[in-house]
């Protein structure tokens, strides 16, 4: 069953995992991400092996693994942060093809609640029961957008609001504009008991100027996408902030911590980004 639209970029983040699980020294070993994008249909600029050496491949193919060898950081950062937190419930939105279900070591009792659209949670679970996968937590999907009222349908699936719980948000928070970002975080806090966590990656700090307007204008009349879209999603709030607000304690992670935490240079010049250019994760924790 094929899928599309923001499946698509879930298609593109497994490839980028199935990638990186074929590195000698892979951060993230994910058996079943190949499969995934093969039942997809979907084509992905990402190649299919690790090369030897990657200064011998062509420059597009370079920024690929730039792009895989990022996806591996982030993924076993996120990993690792729920196996440290050993909560029994976990809620993973805008899941896209995520397989933590499956790949992580879950605690006994821990439910794994796995919120996307109904094409992309149908199409996940029905490609891991047909390669004979099976989960090792209590997967729970809920088929909803993150955008429209969400809250209510995870709690149907089982979510219990008066017990701890793990959020990830991964990858998703830059698709969304300000106005849902707030909301999201909002919903969170408000279905966290005490000793709930968070693992967020943040989205980039995109300020309305008149500079910004007119480089989201040229990029709309590139891909198609309505600019006012676009211009919904600068300005967003800071989730390390709003959490902090509400009373969570709360850590800011760049991504060369993680890149000298891991071992894991990406080699990007970031000495010209701008000092407000949010970026990395945010982790948090509800006392």
């Amino acid at each position: 069953m094929p899928v599309n639209g923001v499946g698509v970029t879930a298609v593109a983040v497994a490839a980028a995992r199935a990638l990186e699980s074929d590195r000698p020294d892979a951060l993230v070993v994910d058996p079943w991400a190949a499969a995934l994008v093969g039942a997809s249909g979907v084509a992905v600029p990402f190649p299919e092996r690790w090369p030897e050496r990657a200064e011998d491949i062509p420059e597009v193919d370079r920024s690929m693994l730039l792009g895989a060898s990022y996806i591996g950081l982030r993924t076993r950062f996120i990993d690792d942060e729920l196996r440290t937190g050993r909560l029994r419930q976990a809620a993973i939105l805008g899941s896209g093809l995520d397989t933590r279900a499956w790949r992580l070591d879950w605690p006994d009792g821990t439910r794994v609640f796995e919120l996307d659209s109904p094409e992309v949670v149908e199409f996940l679970t029905g490609t891991m029961d047909a390669v004979g996968a099976t989960p090792t937590a209590d997967r729970r999907v809920v088929a909803a957008d993150v955008t429209a009222p969400w809250a209510s349908a995870i709690v149907r699936s089982g979510f219990r609001p008066a017990e701890p719980t793990h959020w990830v948000l991964e990858g998703l928070l830059p698709y969304l504009s300000a106005h849902d970002q707030a909301a999201l975080v909002d919903d969170i806090i408000d279905l966290s008991a005490p000793g709930s966590r968070a693992v967020i990656e943040r989205a980039p700090a995109l300020t309305d100027t008149a500079e910004t307007r007119e480089r989201l204008q040229t990029f709309a009349l590139a891909t198609g996408i309505p600019f006012d879209d676009l211009l919904a999603r600068t300005d967003p709030p800071d989730p390390a902030a709003v959490l902090a607000a509400a009373g969570w304690t709360v850590a800011e992670i760049s991504v060369p911590d993680l890149e000298r935490g891991y071992g894991r240079p990406l080699g990007v010049d970031r000495t010209d980004s701008p000092a407000d250019q949010r970026g990395g994760f945010v982790t948090a924790l509800r006392g």
